[in-house]
């Protein structure tokens, strides 16, 4: 036979039909009954329930609690009821509230609980269903929390505080505040450990009423709430301070930028961005939003020297008479660091030098550079205490230098100014060209040079060699004259001594540079000779831009003006001058030539000039030895030529030694009279003087025979 089992607290027990006989209530079928009945009780009697696990005790606005729990497992269906017992004190007494006669049944609305005036506590048991019933042990006390809200000092925060509940073994190790704004609706402004029961809350609406509440969550799902408190709370409080992150200057632009991290403050409006000068602090803008925690300064102007920033944060709510929103104090000013740059062309190195950066310590300072627009790079790293860096540049490149001031890895950077030279080593002259040497006088030579006014320059050295010897400087001139310039060297014997001449431009630190072509003087020789010619030669012009397209020889006669007599190829440099109508002359002649340029590239054509040299023609002298008085040659006279007749004489002697006649005047012969008288036939002494053209006096002495024609 198959009996049923019934369990009980662990206890098993099965039942076994039995035989019925066909009279109830009479023999073995009455044993058998009374049997069963008895061991029923003795079950029922031993069937004790486990109590329900609390969970939560949530609190409404009314102060109404609202009870969870977890429901029992009956699989015997012992369950009678569950009890709920409540307390306005932790240690009681207690009273029985609700009698819950539904096994699932997991929540228990307490009206009226007053859990907004205090804390209140709960219990639960079960009942079992056994004769006598069983009750169970108590569940786990559970306490509602209490919320009490106070105004701050000074005004413009909520201090929360709540009383050290007693809570499920379940519950999570942090309370959650809640606050209701606006009215309906529950933002989560936080969580404490269950170890903390105070808060605060910094008011952030300008003023109205708030309501908090503190929760508590279960693992089963559930949240014990305490109580709805709240009070009508003004904000009073301005933002925190703003943290500056860095002032920095935008490479860019040029601009100065203030960073800063937002005031945490929700009802943070916006921000006061202050230039901070020597005389004081000078409002520059205002930015709107929380988050908005950038500036860029349009008016700044970080490249003519430092400048120092800090920021004020700002809510939404105005007090005071006249209202103004809450703000904040300011802290230490951020300050840009300025980048300077000097070039030392004769050095070729920039010499950096900048101001520290003022706002967190600097761990380093990192000098970048950038050449010729190219990338940057990092030039080297600097100390913290020094601001100063000496760069080895190359001439004629672009360089740009930006300064980094760094705080550590990961923080915020701040760049200074850029600054940016061209390294143009003393500019060279494109040019430097001897224009031509050409003599100007007995002892004078000018030395005629172009040179580039575009070119920085701290003198021209005019320098000479005397016939292939060391050059030696005869004369500078300063760099800032030009396009043209000269010098006039007089310390020269240009008639018998070549010079070569040079000019070199000495840039700015000194050092010589362009180095012009060679010019040098011509020097004229003339030879005269008996046929009546001068002969002429001379050394050609060397070294101009363009080419010797001849010479023109210029003649001077005695004392007269030079006059120009010919022309001659750029080669030979030779040239005769026949002289021999130009007896009546006193046989000197001076000569220069002028060589003359042509094709020069800058089409201005040089000419130079050589020195003046004189051929002097030997005198010629013819003195008749006898004339007659009435005949063919009447008159008695010399016949001179190349001859100097400015001092002439011309005297005539008797035997006795007499002067009988004199003249000063070449032209005037004598005729044989002296007073109108005729003189004898005879033989007469003569004496004739005058110079040559060298200047040299030339003297004849002699006879001359006197004889009459025939009548």
């Amino acid at each position: 036979m198959r009996g049923h089992v019934r369990q009980h607290n662990g206890l098993s027990v099965r039942l076994y039909p039995v035989y019925r006989p066909s009279v109830p209530g009479t023999g073995p079928y009455r044993s058998a009954l009374l049997c069963l009945a008895v061991l029923t009780a003795l079950l029922a009697q031993a069937v004790v329930l486990d109590p329900p696990q609390l969970r939560c005790a949530s609190v409404n606005v009314a102060g109404d609690v609202t009870l969870t729990w977890t429901p029992i497992v009956d699989p015997g269906g012992d369950f009678q009821a569950y009890e709920v017992y409540h307390s306005n004190t932790a240690g009681g007494p207690f009273s029985l509230m609700y009698a819950i006669n539904v096994l699932g049944q997991a929540t228990q609305f307490h009206a009226g609980a007053g859990a907004d005036a205090g804390p209140q506590f709960y219990y639960m048991t079960t009942v079992s269903n056994s004769v006598p019933s069983e009750t169970s042990v108590p569940s786990d006390t559970v306490a509602t929390l209490f919320l009490e809200v106070f105004q701050s000092t000074p005004l413009g925060s909520a201090n929360l505080s709540w009383n050290a509940a007693s809570l499920s073994a379940t519950a999570a190790d942090e309370f959650s505040v809640w606050l209701e704004y606006p009215i309906g609706t529950w933002t989560l402004l936080g969580a404490v450990d269950t170890a903390i029961f105070t808060y605060q809350h910094v008011v952030s609406v300008c003023e109205d009423s708030l309501t908090f509440r503190i929760g508590s969550m279960d693992a089963s799902g559930c949240i014990s709430f305490s109580n709805l408190e709240g009070d009508v709370f003004a904000d009073a409080t301005p933002p925190s301070m703003p943290v500056l992150t860095t002032v920095t200057v935008d490479t860019l632009t040029g601009l100065s930028i203030v960073d800063w991290d937002p005031s945490p403050e929700p009802d943070t409006d916006g921000y006061i961005i202050v230039w901070v000068t020597q005389s004081g602090g000078v409002i520059i803008d205002t930015v709107f939003g929380q988050n908005n925690t950038s500036y860029t300064w349009l008016a700044s102007t970080p490249g003519l020297g430092p400048e120092s920033f800090t920021v004020a944060a700002f809510d939404t709510c105005e007090v005071g008479t006249p209202p103004s929103p809450n703000t904040s104090a300011t802290r230490a000013p951020h300050t840009t660091m300025h980048a300077e740059a000097e070039y030392d062309r004769c050095a070729t190195s920039i010499a950096l030098n900048w101001s520290p950066y003022v706002g967190w310590p600097v761990q380093t300072y990192q000098v970048l550079v950038q050449v010729d627009g190219g990338p940057w790079s990092i030039l080297t790293n600097v100390p913290a205490g020094e601001t100063s860096v000496e760069h080895a540049v190359v001439a004629g490149r672009a360089y740009c230098y930006v300064i980094k001031a760094v705080q550590g890895s990961g923080l915020p950077a701040s760049l200074s100014n850029k600054v940016c030279l061209a390294t143009d080593y003393p500019s060279v002259p494109a040019f430097n060209y001897l224009r031509t040497v050409t003599v100007s006088g007995e002892d004078r030579i000018t030395v005629v040079d172009s040179v580039d006014m575009s070119a920085s320059v701290r003198q021209y050295r005019f320098e000479r060699s005397d016939n292939g010897g060391p050059y030696q400087v005869v004369g500078t001139v300063a760099g800032d004259l030009g396009p043209v310039i000269s010098i006039e060297d007089t310390d020269v014997s240009p008639g018998d001594t070549g010079y070569r001449y040079r000019v070199v431009v000495e840039d700015s630190c000194g050092n010589g540079t362009v180095t012009s072509n060679i010019g040098g003087n011509i020097i004229l020789r003339a030879r005269p000779l008996l046929s009546g010619h001068n002969d002429l030669d001379w050394n050609g012009y060397a070294d101009w831009g363009g080419t010797v397209g001849g010479y023109r020889v210029f003649r001077m006669i005695d004392e007269g003006p030079m006059a120009l007599i010919g022309t001659a190829p750029a080669d030979p440099w030779v040239y005769s001058d026949d002289v021999q109508d130009l007896t009546a002359t006193n046989g000197r002649f001076c000569y220069y030539v002028q060589a003359l340029e042509t094709g020069n590239p800058s089409g201005v054509d040089a000419t130079s000039e050589s020195n003046v040299v004189c051929a002097v023609q030997e005198e010629l002298v013819y003195i008749p030895n006898a004339f007659v008085v009435g005949g063919a040659n009447p008159v008695f006279g010399p016949v001179l030529a190349y001859a100097d007749v400015t001092d002439y004489e011309l005297t005539v002697i008797n035997r006795w030694g007499q002067v009988i006649w004199t003249t000063d005047d070449r032209n005037e012969p004598w005729d044989g009279t002296v007073d109108g008288d005729r003189m004898p036939i005879g033989v007469y002494g003569y004496f004739c003087s005058f110079y040559n053209g060298a200047g040299r006096r030339v003297e004849r002495r002699g006879t001359v025979t006197l004889l009459t024609a025939v009548e």
